[in-house]
């Protein structure tokens, strides 16, 4: 059993990881600003406190160690230089949840595309940078500073049951209602990951002995022809594209596509299996549609 402390892990896969972290017996708490309810009862410890806040953060985890510490809610140098100070002494190894926009656009990106370690650092916090600077700075940070092994863990873009984002539903709601859908990146192709199977490999990396990013996604790389292609099947409509121009809002997954990352490293390395991409999606839309969402 080991000691785990998680910032954030209310909503989407943070709440899978928890519930993996559950099943395999570990001591469970997590930190949070305590504005989200969680329905981890007894299971799990609870801290509250506003991460931003560095002296609020020392001291709520004053007299505190742990064996692994998990983020799910770090988007900045600013995040990572805090985490830096306030964890040193308190953890060996901490997980934090990446993304694949830290790299340029491209297919079958290795983890070797994206070299933290000769990233200038600007410090700053999430809202004075786009998103995949924000994690690039967050790496840079990490992993230049940091006392303790890190693993940032380089998701795609995440789907599932519980996506607030809509993303996925987007589509599924334009096809459904004969609305248009364009983009000029039908065939450009992208990786998916479900919140499931995101939350389970977070969790199997607890005793991992690893100190570098990890790339991580569903097998499988798919473009945008087929995921329209899979929701006309299930709901047995044609969808409306306009091939000619890119309007995000109604294709939210345009700036997403273009980019693929190679998994073969976690997978040799760690001999973890992750599950079809087609077939999760397949199995996603039918969950909608049997909501009638």
């Amino acid at each position: 059993m080991s000691k785990i402390l998680v910032f954030g892990g209310t909503r989407f896969f943070g709440k899978e990881l928890i519930k993996e972290l559950i099943i395999n017996g570990h001591d469970i708490t997590i930190l949070t600003r305590g504005n989200a309810k969680d329905n981890f009862g007894d299971d799990i410890k609870r801290i509250q406190a506003n991460k931003r806040n560095e002296k609020a953060l020392i001291k709520a985890l004053e007299g505190k160690e742990y064996d692994v510490v998990y983020d799910t809610i770090c988007y900045s140098s600013k995040d990572a230089d805090r985490m830096c100070r306030v964890l040193n002494g308190k953890t060996k190894k901490y997980i934090v949840v990446s993304s694949v926009s830290v790299y340029d656009k491209g297919y079958n990106l290795k983890e070797t595309d994206f070299n933290p370690n000769k990233y200038n650092i600007i410090i700053g916090e999430k809202e004075e940078f786009s998103y995949g600077e924000g994690k690039r700075l967050m790496e840079a940070t990490l992993y230049k500073n940091a006392k303790f092994k890190v693993i940032a863990v380089r998701f795609p873009v995440v789907i599932g049951k519980d996506d607030y984002t809509k993303r996925l539903l987007t589509y599924v709601d334009r096809i459904k209602n004969r609305q248009v859908i364009s983009s000029t990146k039908l065939d450009e192709k992208m990786n998916l990951i479900t919140q499931s199977e995101a939350g389970i490999f977070l969790a199997w990396l607890l005793n991992k002995d690893i100190n570098a990013p990890v790339n991580a996604s569903c097998i499988g790389e798919i473009s945008l022809r087929d995921i329209v292609k899979i929701i006309e099947k299930e709901y047995h409509i044609e969808g409306i594209i306009n091939e000619n121009e890119n309007n995000n809002e109604s294709s939210p997954y345009n700036d997403y596509l273009g980019l693929t990352i190679d998994i073969m490293n976690i997978m040799e390395l760690g001999a973890y299996r992750f599950k079809d991409i087609k077939d999760e999606l397949c199995e996603i839309v039918k969950y909608y549609k049997n909501l009638n969402i």
